[in-house]
């Protein structure tokens, strides 16, 4: 399960960048400038990640997915930003924003037709119920 520890990578990464995009704030840095230097970080390793795939192209409907996704991760990370600089709790503003896997999981059911099955289910309603009590 090489995805897995793929996966889990992801999870960490995210979280020290959602800690030091706090940070930021937290040190005065104004939102729009922490997400400017967030992207400005981002893209030497994007770059970097390109090359070593062989710099893969794609087909101009793919491409134009690729590029509607980054505009939502940038307006997602616009709100985080704001929830931050507008006195949120780093972990309860992380955990909304990363509730999104339930939409993500619907989607991904009508979209491509994945499937749910009862125990994913469960772990859904469970995740948002504990997020609910996060955020009391």
């Amino acid at each position: 399960m090489t995805w897995f520890g793929w996966a889990l990578a992801s999870m960490v990464l995210m979280g020290l960048g959602n800690l030091g995009r706090k940070a930021a704030g937290h040190r005065g840095l104004h939102p729009a400038a922490v997400l400017l230097w967030v992207v400005i970080g981002e893209v030497p390793l994007a770059l970097l990640y390109w090359f070593w795939r062989g710099r893969p192209g794609g087909t101009i409907p793919a491409t134009a997915w690729a590029l509607v996704a980054g505009l939502f991760t940038a307006a997602a990370l616009i709100s985080v930003n704001e929830s931050f600089f507008r006195g949120a709790k780093t972990a309860v503003a992380i955990g909304v924003m990363n509730a999104n896997f339930a939409l993500v999981a619907l989607m991904a059911f009508f979209l491509f037709r994945e499937q749910l099955q009862p125990s994913k289910l469960v772990g859904l309603a469970a995740t948002l119920s504990g997020l609910w009590l996060m955020a009391r």
